[in-house]
């Protein structure tokens, strides 16, 4: 038996589950951001939750139009913004909403600092992977890790005030890291 495959905007054939998964994946994985950008548009945390739900569903119905290949979080963000509208003028007749020229202001500079924060996350995978490997198990341990800075420093011998001293010392490094490799990507 033969599958029914979808064609994506660039030619290629791939069958609609392979679509839909890549969609989940992709909401699941940026929901709490999708949140996140839908409550600063919003005043109330209910409305939030209200605009959030009306949001996945839109995305849902419209999922067959994702491109698995582009950033899902722009695409999200537009469907977020029309719902929050949406929310704005139904809210705006029982006397209480943000008007939608501040929506869309809001959901401008929301979008703009959403790419800036993802180049930077980005430029910051670049520089933690151009540590020195003791550094950066030292980072991965302090940051990401259980244990507490006291208990890490502890095990090293050193007092936890020098480990804070040489996690300073790493940041400063990473800071300035990032800092280059933003400025490099914005020339390009």
């Amino acid at each position: 038996m033969q599958r029914d495959t979808v064609e994506r905007r660039s030619g290629e054939s791939v069958p609609p589950e392979a679509d839909a998964d890549a969609f989940v994946a992709a909401l699941l994985a940026h929901q709490r951001r999708l949140f996140v950008f839908i409550g600063s548009l919003l005043p109330r945390h209910r409305d939030a939750e209200d605009v959030f739900q009306q949001t996945c569903l839109a995305l849902w119905l419209k999922r067959d139009q994702y491109d698995a290949t582009r950033e899902f979080l722009p695409w999200a963000f537009g469907f977020a913004r029309n719902e929050a509208l949406k929310h704005a003028q139904r809210s705006r007749r029982q006397g209480f909403a943000l008007s939608e020229r501040m929506i869309d202001s809001l959901a401008d500079e929301l979008v703009t600092s959403a790419s800036q924060t993802a180049a930077r996350l980005a430029a910051l995978d670049g520089c933690l992977a151009k540590l020195d490997p003791r550094q950066a198990a030292l980072v991965d341990r302090c940051y990401r890790g259980p244990e507490s800075i006291k208990a890490i420093a502890a095990e090293m011998g050193i007092s936890p005030a020098a480990l804070t001293m040489r996690l300073q010392r790493i940041r400063h490094v990473l800071a300035g890291c990032v800092e280059r490799a933003v400025e490099a990507a914005d020339q390009s």
